[in-house]
């Protein structure tokens, strides 16, 4: 790619979002993808693609092989209804990889596997927040996943956030602790490690959280769709420390929701799991019977939640899910050392970016630097994110605006899944191009 090409013409891009009625401020990451590949055919630029969360890594052929050999072994089982709370052999199987990798004690009847992470997050919330009449609110630690808020629109629900930026420590408890006495707050939801800004809460944090989720009766949501991704630690496969830190070690008001996506690169089959407390599904809100036919936790989580949307999970994925997580378990899959892949290509990719003077917007992760990893924040100078978004499509680059993500800082998030070994030379060309661009016109 020659360096004369770029900037691309800005008369393309301002008709492509004039006909497309977005506004870069606000725009969804499905929006973007379908602008920039307008822009890709209209501009005839090869994009390097950074805005999309899609796992780079290809998934080991344990769960496609397994999904296969069921479906010819067993003619009958596309004819049969699944399980709405899970086939036996999954729900066995996410029992003991949660033991072996949190440290966690659950029992089959806890863990409901859902189609993907996103389902288990909407009925967590959806359960959360219709508990009380009076605490329909749900408390996001962000910046997060956008489709989150969405899914409280859709609800019903009302949200509220607090941003890692300002707090973390004791501030975030006490900031957590003021929201918590006011009695509207119904979930708390975070990730961990974090998307987009790839903080990971701490176990102090963790453990002051659940303290207040008991105090206040809050249920924690706790999505760890990016579990065993914070490589500055060795996590373990054998039943030893160290663990991931939970907030389940500290309150047994929590929802854990997961995915296969990040983990085991197997996103296209739309399946994960979400484990809830056994003490907490138990528990009776008689509230929640007008929305689920039930005052039950457990109950109104499958039968109020999973029933009405998809009314369980396809058998094949199930089983395919459930041959990884044995391998897994039996030490046969090691999917902690093939993920690593995603921490070497962020050290290369964060490099670029920093050595052409932009600057991580979130980059400290209470006294320690954020670790590489699947996502991070640059920001240049005192641009707005619409603006920069704007100028890196202008150079063939793209990420998403923190804005969408519930952030109060500007900036973007760029995400290295998709980055091919073979346009890191380009990437380096493309963002000295930009640089210079920004240095000279901005």
């Amino acid at each position: 790619m020659t360096d004369n090409i770029f900037p691309l013409n800005a008369n393309i891009l301002d008709q492509l979002l004039q006909e497309n009625r977005v506004n870069l401020k606000t725009i969804s990451i499905r929006e973007l993808g379908i602008l920039i590949n307008d822009f890709e055919k209209k501009s005839g630029v090869k994009f390097i693609r950074m805005e999309f969360g899609i796992p780079g890594l290809s998934p080991s052929r344990i769960g496609p092989d397994e999904e296969i050999r069921i479906l010819k072994e067993n003619i009958k089982l596309p004819a049969t209804y699944p399980p709405f709370d899970g086939i036996p052999r999954l729900k066995k199987a996410i029992t003991l990889f949660v033991e072996k990798f949190l440290n966690l004690e659950v029992y089959p009847e806890n863990c409901i596997p859902t189609v993907g992470a996103m389902q288990g997050c909407l009925i967590s919330m959806a359960v959360a927040g219709r508990r009380r009449k009076e605490a329909n609110t749900i408390l996001f630690l962000d910046p997060g996943f956008p489709v989150n808020k969405l899914q409280t629109k859709f609800l019903g629900l009302e949200s509220e956030s607090i941003d890692f930026y300002h707090y973390r420590g004791d501030d975030l408890l006490k900031e957590i602790e003021r929201i918590f006495s006011s009695g509207r707050i119904g979930g708390l939801i975070w990730s961990n490690p974090n998307n987009p800004t790839w903080v990971c809460l701490k176990e102090e944090e963790l453990e002051g959280i659940g303290k207040l989720a008991t105090k206040y009766d809050v249920i924690c949501i706790e999505d760890i769709s990016y579990f065993g991704m914070d490589f500055r630690y060795d996590y373990s496969i054998s039943s030893t420390p160290p663990f991931q830190p939970t907030v389940s070690k500290y309150t047994d008001n929590y929802f854990i929701v997961m995915s296969s996506s990040k983990m085991f690169s197997y996103a296209g089959q739309r399946v994960g799991f979400t484990v809830i407390s056994p003490k907490l599904s138990k528990k009776k809100y008689p509230t929640l019977k007008k929305y689920s036919d039930t005052e039950i936790i457990g109950h109104a989580f499958v039968h109020g939640g999973i029933y009405p949307t998809t009314a369980g999970v396809p058998q094949g994925t199930q089983h395919a899910l459930a041959a990884i997580l044995e391998a897994v378990c039996k030490g046969e899959y090691d999917f902690l050392k093939k993920i690593h892949w995603y921490e070497e290509k962020a050290v290369k990719v964060k490099e670029i970016f920093l050595s052409n003077g932009f600057n991580l917007v979130y980059a400290d992760d209470l006294g320690e630097n954020i670790a590489d990893g699947f996502y991070f924040t640059i920001c240049w100078k005192n641009m707005t994110g619409d603006n920069l978004l704007y100028h890196i499509l202008l150079f063939g680059l793209t990420g998403i605006p923190l804005s969408i993500t519930g952030s109060t800082r500007e900036g973007l998030r760029i995400c290295v899944s998709l980055i091919e070994d073979t346009q890191i030379d380009e990437l380096k060309n493309r963002v000295s191009n930009l640089k210079n661009y920004l240095t000279s016109n901005i």
